[in-house]
């Protein structure tokens, strides 16, 4: 509970789930960088990173999956959204498709190039 007694109500459509992995990302304009991965559902990703992004700028980013298809193949998990929010402590990311790519086991330790 907050002081005044009021419960704050989450408005988010879809459920978040915190994970803390490596994320690659580029912009068209803005650059590429770094950060991890705070939390994500299926709508939106949040990942902190000191960068600072324009609203609105389309973004792709990747990282490597934490689980093995069929127990042994690597997978990325690559993303492209807009940004929502950018304020220097971490960046808010509406995903409008992802696709998850199988990664070759000597690769899945870097994420492949991110191509406009």
């Amino acid at each position: 509970m907050t002081g005044g007694g009021v419960l704050p109500i989450n408005r988010r459509k879809d459920q978040r789930y915190p994970i803390g992995l490596k994320l690659h990302y580029k912009t068209k304009f803005a650059g590429s960088g770094t950060g991890e991965v705070a939390n994500i559902s299926s709508s939106g990703i949040y990942f902190q990173t000191q960068d600072r992004l324009p609203v609105g700028a389309r973004i792709d980013a990747a990282m490597n999956w934490p689980f093995l298809l069929d127990g042994r193949c690597p997978l990325q998990l690559c993303i492209r959204g807009h940004v929502l929010r950018s304020n220097g402590l971490g960046i808010a990311v509406s995903i409008g498709q992802y696709e998850f790519h199988t990664v070759g086991t000597a690769d899945h330790d870097m994420v492949a190039a991110l191509v406009y």
